[in-house]
């Protein structure tokens, strides 16, 4: 019983999200860097795929696989991509989100489309930042949501904010470096 006791931690343990970490792996090879900011502390929800992280008031969701993502290839642009996103998005909902700000945003690492607006979850009315982005030569669909009541300039410094921690490697999932320097007996 000991050794089942054993390989059952073993695997949660491997399945939750690195809570340590400062920078969280989003997909196969987009990854968050948090280190240094408030992200850093948030909370990855316990029970969910993986995909939820709380600060606060904000919930940070993402996917690799939003409707549209199918579409990806080298000549099909954000815009293209987001628009056929929102397509699918109104065909499902009967309340369209409002949007209040369409721009994009230069990363070091990429480029993101993003949309801050009024949207219902659940019956709710959020402020969001809804932003795929391009991190190397991949995608990811974010989204941020808190309560109607957060003004549109902290949404907007809060999702430029995460979109500048989204990158295509991590060699060191503590420090965020992206290489680590080669030991030698020097720095040894």
């Amino acid at each position: 019983m000991k050794f089942g006791l054993a390989v059952w931690a073993s695997v949660v343990m491997t399945a939750l999200p690195q809570a340590s970490a400062a920078c969280s792996q989003l997909s196969e090879s987009v990854w968050m860097c948090d280190r240094g900011t408030a992200w850093e502390n948030a909370t990855w929800d316990p029970v969910g795929d993986g995909t939820t992280r709380y600060l606060g008031e904000v919930i940070l969701n993402f996917t690799d696989q939003w409707p549209g993502f199918e579409i990806s290839d080298s000549s099909t642009t954000l815009s293209e991509q987001f628009d056929t996103y929102t397509a699918s998005i109104a065909a499902e909902n009967t309340t369209p989100p409002e949007v209040l700000q369409v721009d994009k945003i230069v990363t070091p690492r990429g480029l993101t489309l993003r949309h801050l607006q009024y949207d219902e979850i659940d019956g709710s009315r959020t402020m969001s930042a809804v932003m795929l982005s391009e991190v190397g030569s991949s995608r990811i669909m974010v989204y941020l949501d808190s309560a109607d009541t957060m003004p549109l300039e902290e949404m907007e410094k809060i999702s430029f904010e995460v979109a500048m921690m989204l990158r295509d490697s991590c060699a060191d999932e503590i420090t965020c470096a992206d290489a680590i320097a080669p030991t030698t007996q020097a720095n040894e």
